[in-house]
């Protein structure tokens, strides 16, 4: 596997950009040169829960298969605050989500190794699975080729009780197996045969059999088919959250300033998102996950949940496993967990944390190292064969695609011009037999010449199978490759090593935004 650089791939004012030029002045720290530094903020507080939560973090790795001996031994150090972590996350999406969750979880175990060597010290790559998030149309489905075509097709999952209100981790897996394995013949179906198409179906069926949660079917095809030098947490587990107590009474003792300090969070010059800045940052789950807003001094959901703030408190104490953080407060509760060196963001998530810094200095923290996650396009030889053919560069057709060849209208009626005439011919003598003759003539023959027309314009469609699968491939429908395919297609295409080729690849280069050619 090769891999060349590619910034390219994003254009000049994209977060995944900017973050190495123009943020500087919202971060506490400038990438990895800085690294040391955020050590010794990090090695200056104190997390007496870490024994615990390393005793969870085993427990819920058994599920996933064994840890590699280096990641174990690491494991014992973190809880002797000897070790540090790096940390990156995403919704458990089917059949491992789109490609930028594998993107992420490689670039967090490469910025872990980096910061490693940089200390001396082990740091430990965390994938925090978001399982916490209702959005279940978030993670419900994967897109599949058609023929002929430019589009992909949604297949998605069938909702589920609840679903869309209630955490994706409080869903029942169970009524969505043979949907998933279906799911698994149609990706396979609308792909090439390959090599290696059985035995990936086989695997995939094995895990959606093994697995008892989307965040088990999720990290099962991480660890599968990338590697076991990763820890994969999941913080909607009862244990957890009573480790999270104090984080949840800081965040409603301190709503005021937290509050406030959102309110002028954002400058010009940031990108636009939007944060819902009047929430209380945290959910209450009453079957269903609710947020919570304060109005006239009292905390309350829009089903009804109301709660004085130190009603709220006794909730928490009683019952922590009934509430979860919000978009917001998720990466404090991320700093207050784990001794975290740094977050490896997208796009998306680099925008809006760029307006957390003033809430983590409220809490007497600073904001972890804020890194890009690994930006790639993967790129067989068929493509670059045809990307010749078509006498593009890749670098050109990311920033103009090739469009269809249209068809042509008038040149298709051109070539009727006779067929017309002899319609009307035989419409008229036809005619003569009764008016019925006329019509059921016609109809026939304008019938025919409708099916020359399709004829025609699948001939057209075949013309266009070389810039079709381009489009399909290296652009689908006019988005970034790693935004819209899973994992499954490109182990499918090039082996179920791929993902551990590219992992080997990545490592070795000095670039994060690549492209590897496979």
């Amino acid at each position: 596997m090769k891999v060349e650089a590619f910034d390219a791939l994003y254009a000049s004012t994209s977060p995944m950009i900017q973050i190495d030029h123009g943020y500087g002045r919202w971060l506490d720290y400038r990438g990895m040169d800085e690294i040391e530094k955020r050590a010794e903020e990090v090695s200056g507080r104190t997390y007496e829960h870490l024994p615990e939560l390393v005793e969870i973090i085993k427990g819920q790795q058994e599920q996933f298969g064994e840890l590699s001996e280096e990641l174990e031994a690491n494991l014992e150090l973190l809880a002797q605050r000897k070790a540090y972590v790096m940390v990156t996350g995403q919704q458990v999406g089917v059949y491992g989500g789109p490609l930028f969750a594998v993107y992420k979880l490689l670039a967090v175990i490469k910025r872990a190794k980096q910061a490693e060597a940089k200390l001396g010290k082990p740091v430990l790559p965390v994938f925090w699975m978001a399982t916490e998030d209702h959005d279940f149309a978030e993670i419900n489905h994967v897109f599949t080729t058609q023929a002929f075509s430019r589009t992909l097709k949604k297949d998605a999952l069938s909702s589920l009780p609840l679903a869309g209100k209630a955490s994706v981790g409080d869903l029942e897996f169970e009524r969505v197996k043979l949907e998933l394995v279906q799911m698994a013949q149609r990706l396979l179906l609308n792909e090439t045969e390959t090599p290696y198409t059985s035995h990936l179906y086989h695997e995939l069926i094995d895990l959606i059999q093994a697995s008892r949660s989307f965040a088990h079917f999720f990290g099962g095809m991480m660890r599968r088919f990338v590697g076991s030098d990763f820890l994969l947490f999941d913080p909607h587990a009862k244990d957890v959250r009573a480790l999270e107590r104090p984080m949840f009474r800081r965040l409603i003792e301190h709503h005021e300033a937290l509050h406030e300090a959102l309110g002028h969070a954002y400058e010009e010059g940031m990108p636009s998102v939007e944060l819902n800045k009047d929430a209380a940052h945290l959910f209450y789950h009453d079957g269903t996950r609710e947020l919570l807003t304060k109005v006239d001094g009292v905390f309350t959901t829009k089903r009804g949940h109301r709660f004085t703030e130190g009603e709220l408190l006794t909730e928490i104490e009683a019952h922590p496993e009934r509430f979860s953080n919000n978009v917001v407060s998720r990466p404090l509760m991320q700093d207050f967990l784990f001794p975290t060196l740094g977050y490896v963001a997208g796009p998306g998530e680099i925008a809006y944390w760029l307006q957390l810094r003033p809430l983590f200095h409220e809490m007497g923290w600073m904001m972890p190292l804020l890194l890009p996650r690994l930006g790639a396009l993967i790129v067989s030889r068929n493509d670059e064969k045809k990307l010749r053919q078509e006498s593009v560069t890749l670098e050109e057709y990311m920033k103009q695609p090739l469009p269809d060849h249209a068809f042509d209208d008038e040149a298709f009626e051109e070539k009727l011009y006779a067929y017309r005439a002899l319609t009307e011919a035989v419409s008229h003598e036809a005619g003569k037999q009764g008016r019925r003759f006329e019509a059921k003539s016609r109809h026939v023959l304008e019938r025919l010449a409708d099916e020359m027309r399709a004829e025609s314009k699948r001939e057209q469609y075949r013309l266009n199978a070389r810039r079709i699968h381009l489009s399909t491939r290296l652009f689908p429908m006019d988005a970034p490759q790693e935004r819209i395919l899973s994992m499954v297609p490109m182990l499918n295409r090039h082996g179920l090593d791929v993902f551990q080729r590219l992992k080997q690849a990545y490592e070795q280069s000095d670039a994060e935004r690549c492209l590897f050619y496979v």
